[in-house]
């Protein structure tokens, strides 16, 4: 329904570190961007660098591609949750996964 809340999953993928760059590791990741309000969901495919495996699709609600600045995820994700805990609301903004994945990347920025 129209104006209706619910909880929207958003994934951001870090650029390639100075090591993986430095090792010349490539990407299995391959993301189609999805940030803009009402629009298609985005997809995530993991690609098995081996060639063994299928790849694996996943759908977001939110997907930040690695080119994203830190002001688009704000004003996709963090003000409206921000804005919706002003009018009495419960937010929340969860970061999740393994070390080095890009959690404080994905929340600062840095």
């Amino acid at each position: 329904p129209e104006g209706a809340e619910c909880v929207k999953v958003a994934i951001r993928c870090r650029p390639p570190s100075k090591k993986e760059i430095g090792n010349n590791e490539e990407s299995i990741v391959e993301m189609t961007e999805a940030f803009e309000e009402g629009g298609d969901p985005g997809q995530v495919i993991l690609t098995d660098p081996a060639g063994a495996e299928e790849p694996a699709k996943f759908a977001f609600d939110i997907v930040f591609g690695l080119s994203i600045e830190q002001v688009q995820v704000y004003e996709s994700v963090g003000r409206p949750a921000l804005l919706k805990t002003f009018e009495g609301y419960n937010g929340t903004i969860f970061a999740y996964g393994q070390t080095g994945s890009g959690k404080s990347w994905s929340m600062c920025g840095a």
